[in-house]
């Protein structure tokens, strides 16, 4: 009985997602089709990504959320660059760009300690300033073939970047619990003073996270032009309000010291088919907006009443 709950409470996110899977196909006719079905499992891809960067961030107890502003800083990089140099040297360019916009923000966190909020804030602003002026509020559309030849590997209704996303989440799930700095990640979240006092290298910890972010801000970038193929400095505006509840809901901890990369990959597709489902019960666009609102919300006060919960005990 007390495995059959601890199993329970361990995969709650993932039975849950298996169950509204099965209800939607059960109540809505169009849910199961493989046309659907392959828009969602695109949908996941590019902000499933970032939202495991976003992982390394939030178990550190930090938050950045510029990363919709990277992604397209970065996409409209690529695409300019894709028509210049070619598809790889044009990738390469932007992940480097990201690492940079990464590294920009975790420096100003990492050095002075300043609040994240505030500091990702502004950078979130300047990004999204320099997308939109190097490309004159005007999208960079480019039909490459290499980008078109990617968005048509199916492997059935699910596209190529699917798989991407499981590769990103196991490598990621990997250096989180089998590498020193995943579990020095985990230290640092739990208790920064405490990992201060064990003479971890905190500041280079914490910089290093925001790198990984822009890393992966940058690649889901990139995955969302082979759906879009146009990049311009609007894109990604809702990143932050998808992506963060995803990581949260999964069980990473908005506190930090708890979470991981698997449990990411749950909440991403959990939450993906909620959004799905929203879709298909044609739930006006701004209603939507106002049910992410409430789930971010609800779910970052259940963690703090956990988390105060546990401080009692």
């Amino acid at each position: 009985m007390i495995k059959t709950r601890k199993f329970i409470s361990d995969s709650r996110i993932p039975l849950l997602a298996l169950a509204i899977f099965v209800i939607m196909s059960l109540t809505n006719e169009y849910f199961f089709k493989p046309v659907n079905m392959t828009g969602l499992f695109e949908s996941i891809s590019a902000y499933g990504i970032v939202a495991i960067g976003f992982t390394f961030v939030l178990l550190c107890g930090q938050l950045d959320i510029s990363m919709g502003s990277v992604m397209a800083l970065t996409a409209c990089v690529f695409m300019m660059m894709l028509k210049i140099v070619g598809f790889v040297p044009a990738m390469l360019i932007a992940l480097v760009l990201g690492c940079v916009c990464g590294a920009i923000t975790g420096f100003f966190v990492a050095t002075f300690r300043l609040p994240p909020f505030i500091v990702s804030m502004t950078m979130q602003l300047a990004y999204r300033g320099i997308a939109l002026t190097i490309t004159s509020s005007t999208p960079v559309s480019n039909m490459h073939p290499t980008l078109l030849a990617i968005s048509e590997v199916m492997i059935g209704p699910v596209p190529i970047t699917f798989f991407l996303f499981i590769v990103v989440a196991l490598i990621a799930h990997y250096v989180l619990t089998q590498t020193q700095y995943g579990r020095n990640l985990y230290v640092i979240g739990g208790n920064i003073n405490v990992a201060d006092n064990l003479g971890l290298h905190v500041k280079g910890h914490l910089w290093s996270v925001f790198i990984v972010q822009g890393f992966f801000a940058a690649l889901g970038g990139i995955v969302m032009m082979t759906r879009m193929f146009s990049a311009s400095g609007n894109l990604a505006l809702d990143g932050p309000l998808n992506i963060i509840p995803m990581v949260i809901v999964g069980g990473t901890a908005f506190s930090g010291g708890k979470g991981g990369a698997i449990k990411t990959l749950w909440g991403v597709i959990l939450m993906n088919i909620i959004y799905n489902a929203m879709s298909m019960f044609s739930l006006q666009a701004n209603m939507q907006e106002m049910v992410k609102g409430l789930i971010l919300l609800i779910i970052i006060v259940a963690d703090k009443y956990m988390e105060n919960r546990y401080q009692k005990v």
